[in-house]
């Protein structure tokens, strides 16, 4: 099954319209990173005060190696040429020190920011319905935890100071440029179309690029989980070859999409430093024009020459940024789809807890589907007296494990009501319930934890109590011979309800299952 994601470039090449650079978009993609900062208000603010330090010192040693040129040209080897060597080695030290702090600063928010953004993702997850989980694919959810967080890591701990430091820096150089002097700023300016024209193409090449590599990393991810999940199906069958094969494919494309962004690096970059190469060409023609016409001081040339340097360097590093910016917009796009999905079974306003159970169960008139799907159960009539246990026997696909799903209220009936005791699910509160009813799934599932936290855990969730409905399905089978598996025994004292979601007993009718009944009283 290949899931494609609303917004993707899967979706894309079957000519969908996915990209939302609207301003509501943008502003909810930036109130959503603000309001991670805000537990970290104190130092995201002394990072911003030292990334501003750093940028102000990192402007002054061309303007002050300027003056001593031109001191030294002049034979002035005196106080103030000592001055500005003074100056020059402070500027130094203070942008190292506010470099090294704006970098702590910006890595300790940073990082916790993701570990906040980790664990709200996570706790998320576990509120969502089951349904959620049987739409998409492990590995694609898996992906949303690691890949894309991790996309989001390199903007957040690096990109955002990146991108403020280098605008600075661009506009803090482009206006001491015409400080020093307004006709070599104008001639220098000639580049800049050129690079305009270039950055919009690539831009908007990249951008594609930059999606199709988000999301093929995790088709990657899902299609290598799935294999190693299910590995001992894959050895069973010996369905090695087609499933190298298949992930092969699968690695391929998602080379491919790399490919393309790389040759896009590889024409923009150097494009780039062509252009400041001729900027640096115009300012030494023009300038020694002028220098020799003595209009300019052989250290204004000089310092216009490291200005033009620092111009298209913020330049570089800001084209750059924009890849890691693509990768963690698409990313945060994908966690926020996420975290925009809510469960589709909620408890009910006044929901109440449900009392100790004997487990008679009820299904009265139910009719379900997945989804927007035919029905899967139809008028669905289902009585388990406390006490029974009870199979249910049918093919694959005959709703079996659908009524141990709608039992524990993973899913709830589109008609009719599921009572226990009298009790309508609806109307009691899914941990209660949960905390009642044990379930046995088809897939096995072990957590790596100690026997006593095992025990520990199990304890708490109510596991102990005297009365409890258990619900293990089974799988369907063609095969002749079919079993009704007994549950486990409850705990011994008073009568416990026992469903075995091989199934619950009864009278069934207009349902697709072939029931058997096996009733023995406890």
């Amino acid at each position: 099954m290949r899931v494609h994601q609303p917004g993707g470039s899967l979706m894309r090449e079957r000519g969908a319209r996915v990209e939302d650079w609207s301003w509501s978009q943008t502003r909810r993609r930036f109130g959503v990173l603000v309001r991670l900062t805000a537990p970290y208000r104190v130092r995201t603010a002394f990072s911003v005060f030292s990334l501003l330090a750093a940028t102000a010192t990192a402007l002054a040693p061309p303007y002050l190696a300027k003056y001593a040129l031109d001191d030294a040209v002049h034979g002035d080897a005196g106080g103030r040429l000592t001055l500005v060597v003074v100056l020059f080695v402070v500027a130094g030290l203070a942008n190292w020190g506010m470099t090294y702090i704006e970098t702590y600063m910006t890595g300790w928010v940073g990082e916790r920011i993701l570990a906040d953004l980790r664990m709200r993702l996570f706790a998320h997850l576990q509120r969502l319905s089951l349904g959620f989980f049987e739409r998409n694919r492990a590995g694609v959810i898996i992906s949303r935890l690691t890949n894309d967080v991790e996309a989001i890591d390199q903007l957040v701990t690096d990109g955002v100071t990146t991108l403020v430091q280098n605008s600075l820096l661009l506009i803090g150089t482009a206006a001491l440029l015409f400080v020093l002097d307004w006709r070599l700023a104008l001639a220098t300016c000639a580049v800049i179309p050129l690079m305009s024209i270039g950055t919009a193409v690539f831009r908007s090449r990249s951008a594609r690029a930059y999606a199709q590599v988000r999301e093929r990393l995790g088709l990657l991810t899902a299609t290598l989980a799935e294999d190693v999940a299910g590995m001992r199906v894959v050895q069973a069958f010996t369905r090695e070859r087609p499933a190298l094969d298949n992930f092969r494919a699968v690695a391929r494309r998602y080379r491919d999409s790399n490919m393309q962004t790389v040759v896009l690096n590889g024409i923009y970059f150097p494009f780039v430093d062509l252009l400041s190469s001729v900027a640096l060409a115009v300012v030494l023609g023009y300038g020694g024009h002028l220098y020799f016409a003595g209009q300019i001081s052989i250290g204004t040339l000089f310092a216009f020459m490291l200005y033009v340097q620092n111009f298209f360097d913020p330049v570089q590093q800001l084209s750059q940024l924009y890849n890691t910016f693509l990768s963690a917009t698409a990313a945060l796009d994908k966690i926020v789809g996420v975290l925009d999905e809510q469960p589709q079974v909620r408890d009910r306003p006044g929901a109440c807890e449900l009392p100790q159970i004997e487990g008679h169960v009820r299904f009265e008139h139910v009719r379900f589907g997945y989804g927007e799907g035919e029905d899967v159960l139809h008028d669905l009539e289902l009585d388990v007296p406390a006490g029974t246990t009870v199979a249910l026997v049918g093919h694959t696909g005959a709703g079996k494990s659908t009524i141990a799903k709608l039992l524990a209220r993973f899913y709830e009936p589109r008609n009719g009501r599921i009572t226990i005791d009298g009790l309508d699910l609806n109307e009691v509160t899914q941990a209660s319930l949960r905390r009642q009813l044990g379930v046995v799934p088809q897939e096995g599932f072990t957590r790596r934890s100690s026997a006593s936290e095992a025990h520990a855990s199990r304890s708490g969730s109510g596991s102990s109590s005297p009365s409890r409905a258990r619900c293990s399905p089974t799988r369907g089978s063609s095969s002749s011979t079919r079993r009704p598996r007994r549950s486990t025994s409850a705990p011994s004292g008073r009568s416990s309800g026992r469903c075995a979601c091989c199934s619950p007993s009864a009278r069934r009718s207009s349902s697709r299952t072939g029931s058997r009944r096996s009733a023995t009283p406890t």
